[in-house]
């Protein structure tokens, strides 16, 4: 190559872009790398303050990094707001990088992008428009809407793209139409490429020999040429952002010598937003690429690897992420959004550091599964105390909005259970549920020659019909804490607990109400499912259990079978 631009003619121009590539935890847990976080950031105001040459830098697409630093240097708080306003030090636009596959649901995504916003603004700064994806296992088809709809038209990706099929620039295009337009990073060293000239100046013995500056500068031809010859446009970007890597103490130096080994190159200290305005307008035979970016690894490059192995790892961990975030969205905010709409001043502030500990461990090298023993220990902590909070918003929400609730009961030992459909469309079903019981409710039989003592009770619908149910478990005492933490009480006093299943019909985004009441006579429903000794059936499906193990499930409804299922 000549360093001129094939299409038009033009010589390039290259956007050297500063930063660090910061896992918030890996290899080393989270308190390791905060400690080198600490050195890297006070390395780093320190040298924008004193160097005008130095002038911009990336704290890798998070706002999670400004807590973990402020934490430990609260009194660095102006100067880190100095630089950020001023347009030097670059934030956002995620909360943390995460996996775009892991996290239960796109909604995960969605709650990422404003929680990295909210905290942009709350620095008084815009996050950068830039959807920053650096080192994600491979794109979701649906990104670029979720994109668009936090007004990030550019994205930088690697993984999932191979240079075989994809030039520098590229159009993604989402199923409903939206558009983003996309960098993709070298197969190689990806978004750390510039680090192997800075390797040959920083790690030798007299960085100044002329040998040594020789040996930059052909690092450097080297890389420039490897992206001219990608580059369908004549604009190009400079990564410099490797893994926990401090900035570069002599990047003035380091365009010097660039310059020198290119002198057809005109290469500046930039920003990502800059590089995307320019390149935008000076692409050539920009493809467009459609649906999911999932292509497997082409080369033996440690930055293209898709991973894949990442989805099923570690799963008690991604069990315990599915059921937070189904207990957050599913459960907590409709409720806490409705008691509080109805005067209840909850502290919604519980509900953000709920969500704050969800996505924490969304980070890719986290959620993925991929971390030494200690990182995924301190994870299940987090996605722990996110339950807590949660649970307790629920219930006191739970509880102040069925206040309202008509109380059934009439007779002695008559009382009311309220069940709640938090999706906004009324359902008929068949629902499982708790039943707490008196230790003294008057009546019971026995079951086992005598051996079990069941408490006997029927269940009514408010205009008096009675419900049939099933039941499915029994503790006959638990002890526990009071489920709305009232003030100056232990717990609850003991109890029985029954779990059912009745069919009920629940209102959109509403409550009902049912009767409990004392039965003179046993309650047994002794129907079963099965129709043989290795079979079961109902109105839908019928399941079989072949011999060696597996299963046949034949749909009732379109007659067709599903044969050889549960094979690994």
């Amino acid at each position: 190559m000549t360093g001129e631009n094939k299409a038009n003619g033009e010589s390039y121009t290259a956007h050297y872009i500063s930063g660090t590539h910061w896992d918030r935890e890996w290899y080393r847990p989270l308190q390791e790398f905060r400690f080198l976080l600490v050195q890297v950031m006070d390395q780093l105001l320190g040298l924008m303050e004193t160097s005008s040459d130095f002038r911009y830098f990336h704290l890798d697409g998070q706002t999670c990094v400004l807590g973990d630093y402020m934490e430990v240097r609260p009194e660095n708080r102006a100067r880190l707001q100095k630089l950020m306003s001023e347009g030097r030090i670059l934030v956002g636009p995620w909360f943390t990088m995460p996996d775009l596959f892991c996290p239960g649901d796109d909604e995960a995504l969605v709650r990422n992008l404003l929680l990295g916003r909210r905290i942009a603004h709350e620095w008084h700064v815009e996050p950068m428009a830039v959807a920053y994806t650096c080192d994600m296992f491979g794109h979701p088809s649906q990104m670029p809407l979720i994109y668009r709809g936090f007004d990030l038209p550019y994205c930088v990706l690697g993984r999932g793209t191979n240079e075989e099929t994809t030039p520098a620039f590229f159009t993604w295009q989402g199923s409903d139409g939206s558009e983003v337009f996309c960098f993709k990073l070298q197969d190689y060293m990806g978004y750390g490429a510039f680090v192997g000239s800075r390797h040959v100046l920083e790690k030798a013995a007299d960085s100044h020999a002329p040998e040594v500056e020789e040996r930059a500068r052909q690092s450097m031809r080297e890389y420039v040429r490897h992206e001219e010859g990608r580059a369908n446009g004549s604009v190009l970007c400079l990564m410099d952002a490797l893994d926990h890597t401090p900035p570069a103490l002599d990047a003035a130096r380091y365009l010097r010598l660039l310059h020198e080994a290119c002198p057809e190159v005109r290469a500046t200290h930039s920003t990502l937003p800059a590089f995307f305005a320019e390149a935008r307008t000076k692409a050539h035979d920009v493809p467009v690429k459609r649906g999911e970016l999932r292509e497997p690894s082409k080369e033996r490059a440690p930055y293209l690897w898709l991973i894949p192995n990442c989805v099923s790892s570690r799963v008690r961990m991604k069990q315990a992420n599915d059921a937070c975030e189904v207990l957050l969205e599913r459960w907590v905010e409709p409720w806490l959004g409705l008691a509080n709409l109805h005067g209840a001043q909850l502290p919604e502030r519980l509900l953000r550091l709920a969500w704050e500990q969800v996505l924490l461990c969304h980070a890719h090298d986290s959620i993925c599964g991929c971390s030494i023993d200690q990182v995924h220990r301190d994870m299940m902590y987090r996605f722990d105390q996110a339950r807590l909070m949660a649970l307790q918003l629920r219930h006191q929400a739970f509880g102040f909005l069925t206040k309202a609730c008509a109380e059934l009961g009439r007779a002695e030992h008559e009382f009311t259970v309220t069940i709640a459909n938090p999706v906004p469309l009324a359902r008929k079903e068949v629902v499982s549920f708790d039943i707490d019981l008196p230790l003294d409710w008057p009546t019971y039989f026995q079951e086992g020659f005598r051996s079990q003592k069941l408490f006997s009770f029927t269940l009514h619908t408010p205009d008096g019909r009675e419900i049939p149910y099933q039941r499915l478990a029994v503790n006959p005492c638990v002890s526990e804490r009071s489920r709305f933490a009232l003030p100056a009480t232990v717990g609850d006093p003991e109890h029985a607990r029954y779990t059912v299943a009745a069919e009920l019909d629940l209102p959109a985004l509403g409550f009902t109400s049912i009767l409990v009441r004392p039965s003179e006579t046993p309650q047994r429903r002794l129907g079963s499912l099965r129709t043989g000794p290795n079979a079961a059936e109902n109105e839908h499906l019928a399941i079989a259990i072949e011999p060696g193990g597996l299963l046949r499930i034949s749909d009732k409804r379109t007659g067709e079978v599903y044969r050889d299922l549960l094979t690994f």
